[in-house]
């Protein structure tokens, strides 16, 4: 029996049959479409979902804009990626798991929205508070270094700043800008002292080498820059920078230097001979000064190296600063012999003979013994240190040149009421051209007025008498009034003794009760009237000069009371 074969469907029935299948399956999906649509959750809240999380965006990159620190944030952020990485559940018949959610979802971004704004807030608060700390903080560092030689101009400008800034900050980004200024500002301040200590090592290294007469014009402009730069500094990273660069400068000068040892270290010897040498011209025992300058002899021999000269000039100098209260002690002594013998010299040679009672009295009696002279002793006897000795020659020097002043002005025929040469020398000399400057003249009996180096007003006035001269020197006002009354410090019976006297015009010039103030009880002033003479208003009170005061007639006290102040400066000669 003969097998039938099978009929195999024909190419053209096969792409029949796919497009049949494939018909089928499109209608399928569009019948899904529609329930899972119907099954995605309400339309509502997914869009308020959308809504609330766009808004949770829009307040994460506010804060961050103000300047909420991002350490803060990063929590937030945290829980902002994981909810954005959450999708919705996928169901067919129920949509309720698909609402709840997206009401999740809104509920969590409006919480973390109050997280950040209770952030924005906490944030503000804290960083306000740091910004007014460190500002205190840095206001009491820069009072403290006051006094300090560190370069502080430019932190101080950035202080005055950030407080003008703090008064206008509102945002955590504005406290967060005074935060790092005066945080730098502090840690700069902090070390700065040690770059300092480098210039100033540059400095002595510039120093040493003009001491041996070497070329330091490139190193000095160095050490310029540098001083110029640290003035800019108010941040770490700048100080750190100039501090580089003043090592670089110090390794420079380092190579120079050690050419110059030898004469550097001949000098210092030469420094410390002739200060032994002077101990012993004043008369002060200078035997243990002389064996340290025969120990840093033999120390010098050894010197070689930067380093040798560095210990070498640290011991020599130790031993010149051990000498210096004698050194100064040695010279205020002798100083003031000096000034003695100038000041009887000339007295004795220039002379007062008063017609009224046919006594000679000194034209400087100011100066003498009674006056300043007395002051000066008092002040030389009490010195116990370098300082107080140091005072004293320099207001022993003070003393010398007022005396010269006096005898310069004693040869100077220039009428009393014009501007007078010593006066300007002294102007000059305490560099008081820009103020305003009473000057009184004890040669002249007259006192000037001078505003800005302009003579103003001038008149004849009485200052002082031979047994209690006036103070000379310069002196500024310690106290005015006015309608007062004068007691007299000395008891009833003495010679200078003196009844309760009302004064209207009273300005204290020096401790101990001297004043300028006005006389109405007197007629007469100038020349002589600091001596025994009989005043033309019949007073016998006016017949002596004052007690070390400078008198002046009423209206012109009062002139000079009204038109001068606290800091209006007294020459005194």
């Amino acid at each position: 029996m003969q097998t039938k074969k099978l009929h195999e469907p024909s190419k053209a029935a096969r792409r029949r049959a796919y497009l049949r299948r494939t018909l089928a399956a499109v209608f399928l999906v569009s019948l899904l479409v529609p329930l899972l649509a119907a099954c995605g959750g309400d339309s509502r809240a997914q869009q308020q979902a959308n809504q609330d999380k766009i808004a949770l965006m829009k307040t994460l990159q506010n804060a961050q804009t103000i300047g909420v620190p991002s350490k803060s944030l990063q929590p937030i952020q945290k829980q902002i990626q994981d909810l954005n990485a959450t999708q919705a559940p996928l169901t067919l018949f129920d949509d309720t798991p698909a609402t709840q959610y997206y009401t999740n979802i809104s509920t969590r971004s409006k919480q973390l929205q109050v997280q950040i704004q209770g952030l924005v807030q906490a944030s503000t608060e804290q960083l306000e508070q740091q910004a007014q700390s460190n500002l205190e903080h840095l206001q009491h560092t820069l009072a403290s270094k006051q006094k300090t030689a560190l370069p502080l101009d430019a932190i101080k400008t950035l202080y005055q700043n950030d407080q003008n800034s703090m008064q206008k900050a509102r945002l955590p980004k504005d406290y967060t800008l005074i935060v790092t200024h005066t945080g730098d500002a502090l840690t700069a301040i902090s070390q700065m002292p040690a770059t300092l200590d480098k210039l100033t090592t540059l400095q002595s290294i510039i120093k040493m080498m003009q001491e041996g007469k070497q070329d330091v014009s490139e190193l000095q402009q160095n050490y310029t820059d540098d001083q110029a730069s640290l003035k800019k500094v108010t941040t770490p990273a700048e100080l750190k920078q100039v501090d580089q660069t003043i090592d670089n400068q110090n390794k420079q000068a380092a190579t120079k230097f050690t050419d110059v040892i030898p004469l550097l270290t001949q000098n210092k010897i030469d420094t410390m001979s002739n200060n032994v040498q002077k101990l012993q011209k004043y008369g002060i025992d200078a035997t243990t000064y002389q064996k340290q300058l025969e120990q840093d002899r033999t120390q010098a021999e050894k010197v070689k190296t930067v380093e040798d000269y560095t210990a070498f000039a640290k011991t020599v100098d130790a031993h010149l600063s051990s000498m210096q209260t004698d050194l100064l002690k040695g010279e205020a002594m002798d100083l003031l012999k000096q000034f003695h013998k100038a000041v009887q010299d000339w007295g004795n040679a220039h002379q007062y003979n008063d017609k009224y009672n046919n006594v000679n009295y000194p034209l400087n009696t100011p100066y003498m013994t009674k006056g300043i002279g007395e002051d000066l002793d008092r002040e030389v006897n009490a010195a116990q240190n370098a300082d107080d000795y140091q005072q004293a020659v320099t207001d022993i020097q003070n003393a010398i040149l007022h005396h010269q002043m006096m005898q310069q002005d004693a040869n100077d025929s220039t009428p009393f009421n014009q501007p007078h040469e010593t006066d300007k020398k002294l102007m000059d000399y305490y560099k008081l051209q820009k103020d305003q400057v009473i000057v009184v003249s004890f040669i002249e009996e007259a006192l000037r007025v001078y505003q800005n180096g302009q003579l103003v007003r001038s008149f004849l006035i009485t200052a002082g008498r031979p047994e209690l001269p006036p103070v000379p020197g310069l002196w500024s006002p310690l106290w005015r009034r006015d309608h007062i009354t004068f007691k007299s410090p000395y008891p009833k019976g003495s010679e200078f003794w003196y009844p309760d006297t009302p004064i209207n015009y009273a300005i204290l010039y020096h401790e101990g009760g001297y004043y300028l103030h006005d006389s109405w009880w007197r007629n007469d002033y100038g020349p002589g009237t600091q001596f025994y003479h009989i005043d033309s208003s019949g007073n016998t009170s006016a017949n002596y000069g004052t007690h070390g005061c400078v008198n002046m007639p009423l209206d012109q006290a009062k002139w000079v009371y009204e038109n001068s102040t606290y800091n209006t400066q007294i020459l005194m000669y």
